[in-house]
């Protein structure tokens, strides 16, 4: 799969909700300029009327239904960012890390991503890597969601 937006601007140790409220999709998704589909994100970001989350605790069978659909599409994600960091084990902690400015890591970054994709468009075979599907960083506990980002989820989830 290939990377169609990557954010190379802060500290690895940055939540990624941060970035995400920090970013370009994220503005334009919150502004409301895209309105053809949505974002999946797990536990560690607020619902929007965008930005889908799995459920806490499931009631029946229609919400265990949502949490497996979206877990399998987030699995994609995470195998695409695996791949990724397979691909170029300078991204990967278990394959050293960047000892370069901020600056220059982030333009590393940025070059891994258009190469990878580069790599995928022609065909070379991604790493095989395991998905790291731990349970993500909760993030703040203060987010609430919107009153319409909850009726979204609800005619989501009804839906299935």
């Amino acid at each position: 799969m290939c990377l169609t937006n990557v954010v190379a601007r802060w500290p690895g140790s940055t939540h990624d909700s941060f970035i995400l409220r920090n970013s370009s999709v994220g503005n334009r998704l919150q502004a409301g300029a895209v309105q053809d589909g949505w974002l999946i994100g797990d536990r560690g970001y607020a619902l929007q009327t965008w930005l889908l989350t799995p459920l806490t605790n499931t009631q029946n069978e229609q919400e265990q239904r949502y949490n497996d659909v979206h877990t399998r599409a987030r699995s994609v994600v995470e195998q695409t960012i695996g791949q990724l960091k397979g691909r170029w084990r300078c991204l990967d902690k278990t394959g050293g890390m960047l000892l370069y400015s901020p600056q220059k890591g982030c333009r590393t970054v940025l070059a891994c991503s258009v190469l990878h994709n580069v790599a995928n468009t022609r065909g070379v075979p991604p790493p095989q890597v395991e998905a790291d599907m731990d349970e993500p960083d909760p993030g703040p506990h203060n987010i609430r969601p919107n009153a319409a980002a909850l009726q979204l989820w609800l005619e989501v989830i009804q839906s299935m």
